[in-house]
């Protein structure tokens, strides 16, 4: 029945008064005194009926009461009553008590008085932990909910746990959780380019090959692929396979990037992106989005993507250079359509502007020139590290080019078009409040992407493979009305750009680098003038020097911390950085130095290690061959061993890369 109990005593009473009340109500019509007799004895009836079924909630939990002060779980009889292990402890943990099931299922027959509870359980403390809820422990191959409550005993407060099974239902769930859905989105980086020297016949064998490679992975760990493109597999596996797979650190990897052919390697290399979700339609296209996370830090890595945002494996290739330039010509249309239909143009690099993203927001303001619309470059000349290039523009009648963050914010209204260039963090530019009140934004970038990027963008300009924002903007010139407007300032601007981010044609340059300063030098670019703006002071050279006495060597690294005071600080130690690695042996280079109250570092390498991976592990980021850091709340001498550390980290992840 389910009327039990108060309710259904209850329910009787009612029934009875509204019995008793038919009754005399008839009896009313027909003998009144009689009937008011009635009523008397009724009322007397009901009065002692309501109090017992009123009462007796109260007397039941009274009687519970009584019944709980006589109950003593320190009783081994009341104990080895409950049919689940149940352990008597103080508030240290130490068991006083236990019943039989606890010692046979729990703890092995292994019981002393030094026995703690903490053994079997992963709390520290029984701090907030109560019989609303509940810890999780594993003992023995069999899975444990385990409940606490207290009592006192003695004087002293005890615990009382007991412990439920669930082994059945936790392997369930985590059968479940291994057997959810993840999708592998792989894409193979340059293999067009590193065919080309091929005849159609070893080309088609090659790519036969590298299809094998892949396929005979995904079955190793039972999962099914599918290629959906000339360079493109889809891979359908489960969590489990996946966990597998990450174990391993990704070993296709190596074995396409090592791939070779007639005794010569092809240098291929793979992207992938992963992710797992709720659907199959949600794995495919936070898939998508993780491989162009991949592609976008530059290829040769796996970016997986999870609730959190993002986890990245590998990166630790140089960037595959792409040789067409169809993608420069189609940008360069949008962009030009963009500038047409903006009233004015806001150009804005990164924080402490250097001479690629001063040299590159002069070759934006030149393509903006040649199409007749307004244009300013937005930039504290107070922080730039290129004041030189600022400097010889206003020389060069450009004086009203170069606005502060209070003229620039006249200027931007609802048809201004923003171009960021040489970074694409919100955080990184040179006045986010600035960037916050733009509308229509345009980002032109070399550097690898950050899982922190900027939103609402309506042109994204972005090539990894490229030395610098100067040459992209070069190859965009070339297609903005032919490349008419370009001047010699202009061209020796962006050389300048290209020089400081390729170490002078040493670091990252490629075929279209080349070509950019091909195209520059056309337009009348004089070397030994851009020389000049790389120029320093005297006192500058002997603080880089001293910098450099300073270094030691970790790991094949240089680290150097710059204790030096001078204005130039930014400069000096990013040059200093550049010079460590002329010294033999070194394969990157580290300065730190102090500089707004933080502790920053400016990292350097010839691309064998990638200090961008290094930075990000710190919260910074920038290239493969340059990033950097800032570290705050923090010492020099802490800064350091932080650093150490996450050389340390990278070395042992990586070690076999």
């Amino acid at each position: 029945m389910k009327l039990k109990g108060f309710w259904y005593d209850k329910l009787l009473v009612c029934l009875f008064a509204a019995f008793a009340a038919a009754v005399i109500g008839v009896t009313a019509y027909f003998k009144p005194w009689i009937a008011l007799a009635e009523l008397g004895v009724a009322l007397v009836i009901f009065s002692v009926a309501a109090y017992r079924v009123v009462s007796a909630g109260i007397r039941y939990k009274k009687y519970m009461q009584s019944i709980s002060q006589k109950l003593d779980f320190t009783n081994p009889d009341v104990i080895s009553s409950y049919p689940f292990p149940v352990a008597v402890c103080d508030l240290q943990g130490y068991i006083t008590c236990c019943n039989n099931r606890f010692i046979n299922e729990i703890s092995q027959d292994e019981l002393t008085q030094s026995t703690s509870v903490f053994d079997f359980i992963n709390e520290e403390s029984f701090e907030d932990f109560d019989s609303s809820f509940s810890v999780s422990a594993e003992v023995n191959d069999k899975y444990y909910s385990v409940f606490s409550n207290s009592f006192e005993y003695g004087g002293e407060i005890c615990r009382i746990l007991f412990w439920l099974d669930n082994t059945e239902l936790r392997k369930t769930e985590i059968s479940y959780k291994k057997s959810r859905p993840y999708a592998l989105l792989i894409e193979i980086d340059n293999l067009d380019d590193s065919r080309s020297e091929f005849r159609d016949s070893e080309r088609a064998e090659i790519k036969s090959r590298i299809d094998s490679e892949i396929d005979s992975w995904a079955q190793s760990h039972n999962s099914a692929v599918r290629k959906i493109g000339d360079d493109r597999y889809f891979i359908f596996t489960e969590k489990e396979n996946f966990d597998a797979m990450a174990k391993e650190k990704f070993p296709i990897f190596d074995t396409v990037r090592q791939f070779a052919y007639k005794e010569k390697n092809i240098g291929v290399t793979l992207s992938i992106g992963a992710s797992g979700g709720t659907s199959l339609m949600d794995c495919e296209n936070n898939a998508r989005k993780a491989l162009g996370m991949a592609l976008g830090r530059g290829g040769d890595q796996i970016a997986i993507k999870n609730k959190d945002g993002y986890e990245f494996f590998g990166g630790v290739s140089k960037s595959a250079e792409k040789r067409t330039k169809v993608k420069s010509r189609v940008v360069a249309s949008a962009f030009a359509e963009l500038i047409k239909t903006s009233s004015n143009v806001i150009v804005m690099g990164h924080n402490f502007s250097d001479l690629d993203a001063i040299g590159s927001a002069i070759g934006v303001a030149c393509a903006v020139n040649t199409l007749g619309i307004p244009v300013n470059i937005a930039t504290d000349k107070k922080k730039t590290l290129a004041l030189s290039l600022v400097e010889k523009a206003e020389a060069e009648g450009m004086k009203g080019l170069f606005v502060d963050y209070n003229t620039a914010s006249e200027l931007m209204g609802k048809k201004t078009l923003t171009v960021i260039v040489d970074t694409h963090i919100d955080s990184f530019v040179e006045f986010p409040e600035l960037l916050k009140s733009a509308e229509k934004r345009v980002v032109i970038d070399h550097h690898r992407r950050s899982v922190s990027e900027m939103n609402n963008v309506v042109l994204f300009h972005h090539d990894p493979g490229a030395s610098s924002a100067s040459e992209m903007v070069a190859e965009l010139l070339q297609y903005i009305g032919d490349g008419s407007g370009v001047t010699q300032f202009v061209s020796e601007a962006l050389f300048a750009g290209i020089m400081l981010d390729t170490k002078n044609f040493v670091i990252r340059a490629g075929v279209r680098t080349f070509e950019a300063a091909a195209f520059l030098k056309d337009k009348g670019a004089d070397t030994v003038s851009v020389k000049k703006l790389f120029s320093n002071s005297l006192e500058d050279n002997r603080l880089r020097n001293e910098v450099i006495a300073n270094a030691q060597t970790i790991c094949s690294c240089a680290v150097s911390v710059a204790e030096i005071d001078s204005p130039d600080i930014r400069i000096i130690a990013a040059q200093a950085a550049d010079e460590l690695l002329n010294v033999t042996d070194i394969k990157a280079s580290f300065v730190l130095y102090v500089s707004n109250g933080a502790v920053n570092v400016s990292a350097r390498s010839f691309g064998e290690i990638n200090v961008q991976l290094i930075m990000e592990s710190l919260g910074g980021g920038g290239h493969q061959t340059m990033a950097a850091c800032q570290l705050k709340d923090c010492t020099v001498s802490e800064a350091k061993e932080t650093l150490v550390k996450a050389i340390g980290d990278f070395y042992e992840k990586y070690s076999k890369n």
